[in-house]
């Protein structure tokens, strides 16, 4: 489901070139999908607590992806193509709530490391997508690029055809009336805006760098387009490989001290990147970068959900809802800097993680530790 997402962020700088885009154009697509992406969680999240058979609604996500994508890769007109890839990104979108909040239902007390598996599932599509369209480009347009990124969807959504029906229904629950209300009395406490303001800056941050890092890595750096896909795919390694870890760790020991830490020290080593000179100095800092910012993202969800309660997958819609579409913001401010220096981009990322771990710091710490109890009855 990930894979067209992460074959983008390397198309991208291919679709600049062949259609004369600026920047700021190249940013307002991502703007754009970012919206897609905002609008589509709220609704799959009351459908994922709400409707019994939503493995089917699963299921219509992968063909909404695969067709928009098919149809963007026949687009030459710019808005076009924007308008099919966000459809593509919104169907994408749709899924990660209802099963993320079917898994946090399966493990209650282990939020964090199904929350950082869910992601780590993911990311691998999208550490490999970079490295394989970096490659393709060199011997391929990107319209020929989108069109074979389309058929792992396709793969995918043929297999689920199998599964939808095993998908386990929802728990019983509030009404949709009163569960609204509950949810939004619960949104406007103190310490859940805190938890989504940081939630808003975090992904303004990593849509700031994921938007124009290729761009930079090839104008800046005089990266290849294979270089690029290898430096974008080593930055997602390392959120992949250490996010269970993570978040299981956040599990026993607590969120708070983790969350500052990884988004502080994320912003500090984009910044670092900025005064790389060759690969040997930025990769190791790509991976560092990784392990820091993109883990910590299931440790805050689960902070959320913690503070918001049950009804999983309409939280989680929520959160992504707040959290992505307020993203956009951070591509156009991108796309904006980068129309001056692209190395802007990465300080102006890095900025907002620096201060999306400093809005964690009035809260009280949420050990949120398991006792052995729990955790043995949790592996049994």
């Amino acid at each position: 489901m990930d894979w067209g997402g992460g074959a983008l962020w390397l198309l991208a700088p291919a679709m600049a070139l062949s259609m004369g885009l600026s920047p700021l154009q190249v940013g307002m697509l991502f703007a754009a999908r970012q919206i897609g992406s905002g609008i589509a969680h709220l609704p799959a999240g009351f459908i994922g607590d709400n409707l019994r058979k939503r493995g089917f609604f699963l299921l219509a996500t992968f063909w909404c992806v695969a067709a928009a994508q098919l149809m963007a890769s026949v687009s030459t007109d710019y808005w076009v193509l924007v308008g099919f890839l966000t459809l593509a990104s919104a169907g994408a979108a749709a899924w990660h709530p209802v099963a993320m909040g079917i898994m946090t239902q399966w493990m209650p007390n282990r939020k964090g490391f199904v929350l950082g598996m869910h992601m780590a599932g993911g990311t691998i599509a999208e550490i490999a997508a970079p490295m394989l369209v970096g490659l393709s480009l060199m011997y391929l347009s990107w319209t020929q690029v989108l069109q074979i990124n389309t058929i792992p969807t396709i793969i995918l959504g043929l297999i689920f055809v199998r599964f939808a029906p095993m998908v386990i229904p929802p728990l019983a629950g509030l009404p949709i009336g009163p569960n609204i209300r509950s949810l939004a009395r619960s949104v406007v406490q103190p310490g859940t805006l805190a938890i989504l303001f940081t939630i808003v800056l975090h992904n303004m941050a990593m849509v700031a760098f994921m938007s124009m890092a290729p761009l930079f890595f090839q104008e800046v750096k005089d990266f290849s387009p294979g270089l690029t896909g290898l430096a974008f795919s080593v930055f997602l390694f390392g959120g992949a490989v250490s996010s269970p870890f993570v978040g299981h760790i956040s599990d026993v020991f607590g969120r708070k001290t983790m969350t500052i830490g990884g988004l502080v020290g994320g912003g500090i080593c984009l910044w670092l990147i900025t005064f790389g000179s060759s690969e040997w100095t930025i990769f190791p800092l790509l991976i560092i970068t990784g392990i820091l910012m993109l883990s910590v993202r299931s440790i805050v969800l689960a902070m959320a959900l913690e503070k918001i309660g049950n009804r999983e997958s309409t939280v989680l819609g929520l959160i992504s809802a707040v959290g992505e579409g307020v993203a956009a913001l951070g591509a156009v401010l991108a796309g904006v800097l980068g129309e001056i220096d692209l190395g802007l981009v990465l300080i102006l990322a890095g900025g907002l993680s620096v201060v999306a771990g400093l809005a964690i710091c009035p809260l009280t710490q949420n050990s949120s530790a398991l006792s052995c109890k729990s955790m043995g009855s949790a592996s049994g």
